[in-house]
């Protein structure tokens, strides 16, 4: 009996090792300590040591070095189309940035949308550097192989709009694998924020395989706002997984692994063991971390036959400070 107690004690402690070894090795592969954070030109900000230290309408900020960045993408792609060449590949329709912030106990989801023009690197068919280029964020993923290599462009031309943001962690999702996730935790409920299709304006809606793409992807063609009525929506789908997802985990911290397992086919990441232990372990710990959920600003503009969105600059920057700085 002794033996068998000494037995047990000892597998627990070697998964209790090695728990904590992956959780640090994640945290810092997530972490980054070389940055050089820039500020918006347009605005009156003082700003030293590479970013740390910023004084802006009279009041001063410092970076928060411990927050963690993961992209999350939705693809509008078909899986299993491997023959597309650099710059036709298709587009990301939802883009968002996830702020993990475990010091303040914070999780802010930034809904970016994907009309917005900004800074993105253009490649050849071959894969050789062309320019820098003002396009639609969206297109960032397309001048990449589809895959990581879309998902590393996509993650520097929001680097650049968050003025130099380091963004180490990427999740891209074809949005044909938006039934398997939200499948994998067992549906989500919904209210939608506009009228389309079969979904109607302010009404509740449980969201399970096909219907949860319909409720993603869908988009009018005969407004200029459609893109961010859609955003909307995303949004809210985002929400609502995320808040289920956390959830799930409290409950069992296998539910990441299995997730993933599920939407793997769909996806491209470079999220490893290391990392996904890391999250599942932080939303155990940080049991009541609070959510918030924005949005970009933007204004819109119509250009001849699609829309362009730019960036209110000094609300959005007083949003970048409230996230990713404390004030002193």
């Amino acid at each position: 009996m002794l033996r068998t107690l000494i037995f047990l004690g000892v597998i627990i402690l070697i998964a209790a090792v090695t728990v904590f070894v992956m959780r640090h090795t994640g945290k810092n592969e997530m972490t980054a300590e070389d940055f050089n954070i820039k500020a918006p030109e347009s605005l009156d900000v003082q700003i030293s040591d590479k970013g740390s230290h910023v004084v802006f309408e009279g009041k001063q900020y410092e970076y928060n070095k411990d927050i963690i960045c993961m992209l999350i993408l939705g693809i509008d792609q078909v899986s299993g189309v491997d023959d597309r060449q650099i710059g036709d590949n298709m587009q990301s329709d939802l883009i968002a940035l996830c702020a993990i912030d475990s010091v303040n106990k914070k999780i802010t989801i930034i809904n970016i949308p994907r009309d917005i023009i900004t800074d993105v690197k253009v490649y050849s068919p071959s894969g050789g550097y062309v320019e820098m280029k003002k396009l639609p964020i969206a297109e960032a993923f397309a001048y990449g192989d589809g895959k990581k290599g879309s998902c590393f462009n996509s993650a520097e031309a929001v680097s650049k709009l968050f003025y130099n943001l380091p963004i180490r962690t990427f999740f891209a999702l074809n949005l044909d694998g938006i039934a398997e996730l939200t499948d994998s935790v067992g549906g989500v409920d919904v209210v939608s924020p506009e009228t389309i299709g079969e979904f109607e304006k302010g009404e509740s809606y449980h969201l399970e395989g096909k219907k949860a793409t319909n409720f993603v992807r869908r988009r009018a063609t005969d407004r200029a706002d459609a893109n961010l009525l859609r955003n909307d929506r995303q949004k809210e789908y985002l929400k609502s997984i995320i808040n289920k997802f956390f959830k799930a985990t409290r409950s069992n911290i296998s539910v990441p692994v299995n997730v993933f397992n599920a939407v793997q086919s769909y996806s491209s990441t470079n999220l490893n063991p290391d990392r996904v232990t890391y999250l599942a372990t932080e939303f155990i710990v940080n049991r009541n971390m609070d959510r918030q959920f924005k949005s970009v600003p933007v204004t819109v503009k119509q250009v001849d036959n699609h829309a362009e969105n730019y960036v209110k600059e000094k609300e959005f920057y007083k949003m970048f400070l409230d996230i990713f700085y404390n004030e002193k």
